[in-house]
């Protein structure tokens, strides 16, 4: 097995912090990153499962599992999934993959899906190689 997994706590909230800052290559409010880990962990429908490799954070996945309307069934919606880099092609993102996969199973959902920012040409091979595929354009807007 090439990593560990466990779920994230709110101990894990610096580990988990840097690791967004690595996904997104920026850095964000502290404060505000604290609080909205804090109140997702406590969301039931909210799931962070952690990588360890020798003790030590090296990635992690976010999943949410929800009932949209339109699609009519439970589905497990990956929202982060992160692995730094001196650790990539180890199969850790496969691993992560894999039980957000099998936890979608467990809460009853019968789909999975995720989005991955367009510049992220590496991230895609992977997902496609995993057996997802690419099914909408997403759109946001700043409010």
């Amino acid at each position: 097995m090439p990593c560990e997994l466990r779920r994230a706590t709110l101990d894990d909230t610096e580990a988990v912090y840097g690791l967004i800052c690595e996904l997104k290559q920026k850095t964000h409010d502290r404060q505000a990153f604290a609080a909205g880990f804090a109140a997702n962990l406590k969301n039931p429908n909210q799931r962070y499962q952690l990588a360890l490799r020798n003790g030590e954070v090296v990635g992690m996945i976010g999943m949410q599992i929800m009932f949209p309307l339109n699609l009519n069934c439970w589905i497990g919606e990956i929202q982060e999934l992160v692995i730094l880099p001196q650790v990539r092609g180890l199969n850790i993102g496969k691993v992560l993959l894999e039980w957000a996969e099998e936890e979608a199973r467990e809460q009853g959902a019968s789909l999975i899906e995720l989005s991955s920012g367009k510049v992220r040409t590496d991230a895609h091979r992977f997902y496609l190689r995993e057996g997802y595929q690419q099914s909408h354009f997403r759109f946001k807007k700043t409010l």
